[in-house]
C-alpha cells in the first residue's frame, strides 16, 4: 500500500489548498455527453417502471415528498459501476483516503421543485455522536505537511444543470470547525455563510461529509437529478447496520474490479493503482 505522500501527490498543490479551506473541490466535465445521455436513458426506464419491475437490487423509494432515489445502481447497469471507479473521480478520493477508499453508498436522486421549508445543514456520520471535542473516526479529516487526509468523502454528481442558489447548498470550511452549529441554521444561499455551487450536467462536486450540507430547496420546473456516492477509508471502516456493500446476493451483477472497490481491505485498491500509474 502506497504511504500519504505517495496518493495526496494525486492532487495539485491548488487542489489541497482549496480542499483544505473550502472542504470541497469542483471537478467539470468529468461524464461525456454519450455516457450522460446513456445514465439519463436507463434512469427514466427505472424512474417509469413499475417498482415490482426494477430487478434487485434496484429499489426506489420516496425519501421525502419531492425527491426520489434509485438505490445500488452499479448493480443496475455497468455504466453506473465505471462511474464509481472513473479515473478523474478515483485521482481525487484517492489523493484523499491514501489511495484505499471503499465506495459504500450509492444512488440516484431526482428532486422536483418543492416549496417545503428549508431543511437544517447535516453531517454524515455512522449513526454514533462523538461528544463535543471528540474526532470521529468515521468522518475525519486532516492535513499534516504536504500530506491531506479525509475518511469519508462523498461525490455529488450532476446529471442536470444546476443553476446558482439551488442544488447543493454547503457551508465552507464547516469541515474543519471546533464550535457547535447554531440552531435552526436554514438551507439557503446565504454568503459568506453558506453557498450553492452551481454545476453542469456531467460535473461532480467531491467534499467532505464533515461539512456542513444539504440540498437547498429546488426551483426549476425541470428536476434536478444527480447520483450520489460515497467513500470510506476501506482499511477498517464499515457502515455497521446499514447493510453494507458488497451485496453478496447480487456478487454476478458487479465486475471484480467494482467488487474489490466495495470490499474492505488494507491493499492498494485497483482503482488506486490505475491513477497512480502502478
Amino acid at each position: 500500500m502506497p504511504g500519504p505522500s505517495d496518493t495526496t501527490s494525486l492532487l495539485t498543490d491548488d487542489e489541497k489548498w482549496y480542499f483544505d479551506l473550502h472542504g470541497f473541490l469542483v471537478l467539470r466535465g468529468v461524464i461525456p455527453p454519450d455516457n450522460l445521455a446513456r445514465m439519463l436513458a436507463i434512469i427514466d426506464g427505472w424512474l417509469a417502471a413499475n417498482e415490482s419491475e426494477l430487478h434487485a437490487p434496484l429499489l426506489r423509494h420516496r425519501q421525502e415528498p419531492c425527491k426520489t432515489h434509485v438505490d445500488h445502481i452499479q448493480y443496475g447497469d455497468p455504466i453506473f459501476s465505471d462511474l464509481a471507479m472513473d479515473p478523474k473521480i478515483m485521482r481525487v478520493v484517492c489523493g484523499l483516503m491514501f489511495g484505499a477508499p471503499r465506495l459504500f453508498h450509492c444512488n440516484f436522486t431526482m428532486m422536483e421543485r418543492c416549496d417545503q421549508e428549508p431543511w437544517s445543514f447535516h453531517r454524515d456520520d455512522s449513526g454514533y455522536k462523538f461528544p463535543p471535542g471528540f474526532r470521529n473516526p468515521h468522518n475525519d479529516y486532516q492535513a499534516n505537511g504536504h500530506d491531506i487526509y479525509c475518511s469519508h468523502v462523498a461525490t455529488w454528481v450532476a446529471l442536470a444543470d444546476v443553476p446558482e442558489g439551488t442544488g447543493l447548498c454547503l457551508i465552507p470550511g464547516s469541515h474543519r470547525s471546533n464550535f457547535p452549529t447554531p440552531t435552526a441554521l436554514p438551507v439557503k444561499h446565504d454568503p459568506p455563510t453558506s453557498m450553492t455551487v452551481p454545476v453542469s450536467a456531467g460535473d461532480v462536486i467531491v467534499f467532505s461529509t464533515n461539512l456542513l450540507h444539504d440540498a437547498a430547496a429546488w426551483t426549476e420546473d425541470t428536476p434536478r437529478m444527480n447520483i450520489f456516492q460515497r467513500y470510506q477509508l476501506s482499511v477498517y471502516f464499515n457502515e455497521s447496520g446499514k447493510g453494507g456493500y458488497p451485496l453478496e446476493a447480487h456478487r454476478a451483477l458487479i465486475s471484480d474490479d467494482q467488487y474489490e472497490l466495495e470490499s474492505q481491505g488494507r491493499q492498494r485498491k485497483n482503482a488506486a493503482a490505475r491513477v497512480l500509474g502502478t
